[in-house]
């Protein structure tokens, strides 16, 4: 959301800072500023305060409460029907810290709520459009927003009384490194999903307002996205399966459910796609078993753009070897031949048959049809000068 400096002085009888201030301001106040370009701000407002943010005179009132300016007309407010009921206790036992009663009554001034006090309880009210304070967190959460997180004193957490069990977590990864053995490949798609039993208030995405209760589509279309990439990463004949261990949210309640996209002939063949791990016995399967640890190669740039597949098949002499032909294939093929994979041979009348594919992928452009058909023209010519004959 754009707003200029110039606006928002039009709500303040006293002058405001200087834009970058402004912004400074929001920032440590827990707003996000995309970027200050002269006089003007783009703030980023989140779900939770699209009620009362999603205007120049609702960003003005946070300014007022942050800055503690007066407004220039002060609004008014109309009050929640719901009230929070929380204590300078539990409020200080939420942050970490020691803010006093002047400091907490202090910010429920600036932020214009209307609070009535019974001994050590306050029940505030908050205006009308701040939808988003239902419980004593948030309460809490705006005491030391508006306060500043600074003025709460670093404390050391108290040690764990013993060291975590950790024998169910070594169980669960027993069975994922299994699976890698397997020829799987793990996934992590997100908990979001287009229907569900459990429907967000304020949904990150609109198309998905609800949480998961399978893995089952996000794996369907994962298995998707990954066989169209196949060709980039694995051979003709290596078959997509993938796997992946989330956390569903069904009526019933939530648990963490594992789904494969075929089964694992290990496990045997009435073995399922699916199972419930939060009920599954891994704490004797993971009780002594050290989790492998894989060492990542190095970042290679790759390619945003589509790939194009060719096979070629031919005859060579009983006495050719399929590096001599790999070698040739790629001495004629250029910069643009980024895979190349055998995925057939077989022996007949004294020569062999051998069948590759070949992978082509620019870095800097999309392929077309020709331009690939030109490169093997220009392969299939380098290997009939050697005697080799394309099928």
């Amino acid at each position: 959301m754009k707003i200029s400096r110039t606006e928002l002085q039009s709500h303040f009888k006293d002058p405001l800072p200087s834009a970058a201030d402004i912004a400074d301001a929001f920032t440590f106040h827990c707003f996000e500023i995309e970027e200050v370009a002269g006089e003007v701000l783009d703030i980023k407002v989140l779900p939770n305060r699209a009620a009362d943010c999603s205007s120049v005179a609702g960003i003005a009132a946070e300014l007022s409460a942050i800055l503690d300016l007066p407004l220039a007309s002060e609004p008014d407010n109309v009050f929640s029907d719901t009230t929070v009921e929380v204590s300078r206790a539990r409020i200080n036992a939420i942050l970490g810290a020691h803010f006093s009663e002047a400091d907490i009554e202090d910010v429920f001034r600036r932020l214009r709520f209307r609070v009535k006090k019974n001994g050590d309880i306050y029940r505030v009210a908050a205006p009308l459009p701040r939808t988003d304070i239902t419980i004593p967190e948030d309460i809490a959460e705006e005491v030391g927003r508006i306060l500043g997180y600074e003025r709460i004193l670093a404390a050391e957490l108290p040690p764990f009384p013993a060291a975590p069990e950790q024998a169910r977590f070594r169980g669960i990864e027993r069975m994922k490194d299994m699976l890698v053995e397997q020829g799987f490949t793990e996934v992590s798609t997100q908990s979001f999903a287009p229907k569900g039993d459990i429907v967000l208030a304020n949904p990150m995405d609109k198309t998905k307002p609800a949480l998961r209760t399978s893995l089952e589509e996000n794996l369907r279309d994962a298995l998707a996205r990954a066989q169209h990439y196949a060709p980039l990463v694995l051979p003709p004949k290596r078959a997509v399966k993938l796997f992946e261990v989330g956390t569903v949210f069904p009526k019933e309640g939530e648990y963490l459910e594992l789904r494969m996209t075929e089964r694992v002939s290990a496990w045997g063949e009435h073995s399922a796609l699916v199972d419930n791990l939060s009920v599954a016995k891994l704490e004797e399967y993971g009780k002594d078993y050290l989790p492998k640890r894989y060492q990542l190669s190095a970042y290679t740039p790759f390619s945003v753009y589509p790939f194009i597949t060719r096979d070629i098949a031919l005859w060579v002499p009983e006495a050719a070897h399929a590096d001599e032909i790999r070698d040739a294939i790629r001495a004629h093929a250029g910069t643009l031949l980024i895979r190349l994979d055998q995925f057939d041979q077989f022996s007949k009348e004294g020569r062999v048959s051998y069948a590759f594919r070949l992978v082509f992928q620019s870095m800097e452009r999309t392929l077309t049809d020709e331009e690939v058909n030109g490169v093997m023209e220009h392969i299939i010519a380098g290997l009939t000068a050697k005697g080799y004959e394309v099928r």
